[in-house]
């Protein structure tokens, strides 16, 4: 899930789409991208339409099973911590 995207100053940088919070068009040819825990904004050399069909291309198609995932995993690991501790 993770996207590559170079913004416009040509540094590359790999964003977790399931963090992205949203994307905005900047102008006409640039997009603005806010992730979540990110203090700024990335600013991209396309279009919001262009980001967000690369964005939606690489979510899973139920993010309710990610989500389930996820939260089996957390609960893993907080009884590993337990079982360590205990």
């Amino acid at each position: 899930m993770l996207v590559k995207v170079i913004d416009h100053k040509g540094k590359e940088r790999y964003i977790n789409a399931a963090f992205i919070k949203s994307i905005a068009p900047k102008n006409d040819t640039q997009a603005e991208i806010e992730v979540s825990g990110w203090a700024m904004k990335v600013r991209i050399d396309q279009t919001a339409d262009q980001v967000a069909a690369i964005v939606n291309a690489s979510l899973p198609s139920n993010l309710d099973a990610l989500l389930a995932t996820e939260a089996e995993q957390q609960q893993q690991n907080e009884t590993a911590i337990i079982a360590v501790i205990g």
